[in-house]
């Protein structure tokens, strides 16, 4: 059975570590996103340096968003300028939490 422990939080996403089967949720509106840990630091070193404004596309209502692909083709996360800045900050607060969680426990 999970046991979700909340490791960081920014807007509608929230980053979650299960401490029984040892996973990574990223959870973002209606997508959910399940890495192990070496998955969830490949994940944010592969986009690290991504900038909204290098990949700005238009939605149909003409608002400003960056088309997410993810491995299944049909299948991509669409973020606005403040969704994008929320996603990426909850990545980064909550690889520096694991950090300071693998400093205490070791």
């Amino acid at each position: 059975m999970c046991n979700p422990i909340v490791i960081s939080r920014e807007g509608d996403v929230s980053v979650t570590q299960c401490a029984n089967c040892k996973v990574i949720n990223i959870w973002n509106r209606n997508a959910l996103m399940t890495f192990s840990f070496d998955e969830f630091y490949k994940f944010i070193e592969a986009t690290k340096d991504l900038i909204f404004d290098d990949y700005i596309e238009n939605n149909p209502d003409g608002i400003e968003v960056v088309i997410f692909p993810s491995p299944l083709v049909d299948i991509s996360l669409v973020f606005t300028r403040v969704e994008w800045h929320e996603f990426f900050s909850a990545l980064n607060q909550a690889a520096y939490m694991l950090q300071i969680y693998q400093m205490v426990h070791c």
